[in-house]
């Protein structure tokens, strides 16, 4: 499919700002990740709010103003294309869709790559807004793809039980971020052997699962810094970390830069014209 990524940004718009009427001549995915907006696309009013999508076709006339007192947060992107392919397939999608956080991730690491401009960054961009622009496709078909390889079970150890356990595993350690967990813990919760744990986690994702749990663990640090305002202390405090000297030195193990760098990065208003 023929089209290329013109725009990409993170934006913070105070409450009674926006953006006065005007048209679009490129296609434009809008995401709210914080407050909210009155939003007219052709003169028809929508309510952009937290989790919501908005793809404005090009062609289209558009204009916002922000209603919360918090202001509005956003990620959004332009592209174009005049590939038939790729028209028939946006003219599917609806001007308002939700989010679950995926799309948020994707776009969020194309105004990274715009924001960085390492090593073929463009390039890169492109690939990332191919793979929003599906994603958003399959949410709206109802399709998903599993999040790990499927593999051959062990005999006695079936997909269904790997997936049961591992939603179980998922779920203890994200009501117990603030405590120092082990498998011990993990076994106790969930109700398996440790042993079998174990071998569910490695086999299924190739982590240990200290190794799984810090993956989640940097994992939810990543959404904190993202999507919520707390104070870098705050947070360390949440995922518990006795110190945020410690829990600056485990996020850029991770990351490759500490928090307040990463902060910085995705808490500013940034964009990138290609």
């Amino acid at each position: 499919m023929d089209y290329k990524l013109t725009f990409s940004g993170r934006f913070f718009y105070h409450c009674g700002s926006g953006v006065s009427r005007h048209y679009h001549a490129d296609y434009q995915i809008q995401l709210v990740y914080s407050g909210e907006a009155e939003v007219h696309v052709n003169d028809k009013p929508y309510r952009m709010e937290k989790g919501v999508i908005m793809l404005i076709p090009k062609g289209s006339s558009h204009d916002f103003q922000v209603t919360a007192r918090e202001g509005m947060k956003t990620v959004e992107l332009k592209f174009v294309t005049s590939d038939p392919a790729m028209e028939a397939l946006i003219s599917q999608m609806n001007i308002l869709m939700h989010d679950d956080g995926t799309i948020f991730n994707i776009m969020s690491r194309i105004v990274l790559e715009g924001q960085r401009q390492s090593l073929y960054y463009k390039e890169m961009s492109n690939a990332l807004l191919m793979e929003c622009i599906l994603t958003i496709y399959r949410m709206i078909r109802h399709t998903s793809v599993s999040v790990f390889e499927s593999s051959s079970p062990d005999q006695g150890e079936t997909k269904s039980n790997h997936v049961d356990l591992l939603d179980r595993v998922d779920n203890y350690i994200g009501k117990n971020f603030y405590k120092k967990l082990s498998l011990s813990d993990i076994a106790a919760a969930c109700g398996y052997n440790q042993d079998y744990i174990y071998r569910c986690i490695k086999k299924k994702t190739g982590f240990s699962v200290i190794r799984y749990i810090n993956r989640k663990k940097f994992d939810r640090a990543r959404e904190l810094i993202m999507h919520t305002e707390l104070s870098l202390s705050e947070i360390a405090w949440n995922l518990g970390f006795e110190t945020l000297q410690y829990f600056s030195r485990f996020f850029k193990e991770y990351a490759g830069i500490s928090p307040s760098e990463y902060s910085k990065k995705v808490r500013s208003t940034i964009r990138t014209d290609y």
